[in-house]
């Protein structure tokens, strides 16, 4: 799977989305699939952003400022996943977890039992976390060394952001500064198949009142 990485540091507000053109257009021009973005953005930006994966063809992962929302949308900018914890759902035949921080070990650790379970119907391949803080990285990158079922993993935080394959550590790191990187990595596609996460089609199906209702507590969770 080609997968491209934005660091990029002091991402908020309107200027979040414009930004997000440029890159767009980079990943498309490097022949990624899956465009891995920093959170920050406004919560009403979701469908803008939506049209700006659609327009270029990439899927793209990002998440809110307040980090009340992670998104995963497709490269027709179709919401996959909304979650303020992890989620798990199939992107290009692939596993995909988008998962917060705090809640991406909990993840990870359901991804090797599930895997360890059944190797034709495992647990996610590539863990996506877009909005690591400082200094945590670390455990991430054991993680990605790992022998066996471990997931690739994509961490976005405000420096030295990575990409790295399953069971290799990493395949490449951003500098100090705004970047873009990319990196293939080895995920053979799955038949697994595994509809959209319950929280999206919740937000898909309900209103603003309801959607902002589940963004704050009650919806948790995929």
């Amino acid at each position: 799977m080609r997968i491209a990485l934005v660091q990029a540091a002091g991402l908020h507000g309107d200027g979040a989305v414009a930004r997000s053109q440029r890159w767009l257009e980079q990943a498309a021009v490097l022949g990624a699939q899956l465009l891995v973005l920093p959170s920050g953005f406004p919560p009403g930006s979701r469908r803008e952003l939506g049209r700006l994966a659609a327009r270029h063809g990439v899927a793209v992962a990002a998440g809110t400022g307040t980090g009340t929302e992670l998104w995963l949308l497709d490269s027709g900018g179709e919401l996959q996943a909304c979650t303020d914890s992890a989620a798990v759902v199939p992107l290009n035949g692939r596993l995909i977890c988008l998962a917060t921080e705090d809640d991406a070990g909990a993840a990870a650790w359901g991804a090797d039992h599930s895997r360890r379970r059944s190797a034709s119907d495992g647990g996610a391949q590539l863990l996506l976390v877009p909005g690591g803080s400082a200094g945590r990285d670390g455990w991430f990158r054991a993680l990605a060394r790992r022998g066996g079922p471990a997931p690739a993993v994509v961490w976005n935080g405000p420096g030295h952001s990575f990409i790295a394959a399953p069971g290799a550590g990493v395949s490449v790191e951003a500098g100090p500064f705004e970047e873009l990187i990319f990196a293939a990595v080895d995920l053979p596609a799955r038949q697994r198949t595994v509809g959209p996460s319950w929280f999206a089609r919740r937000y898909l199906s309900e209103g603003p009142e309801a959607r902002l209702q589940a963004a704050t507590g009650a919806g948790r969770g995929s």
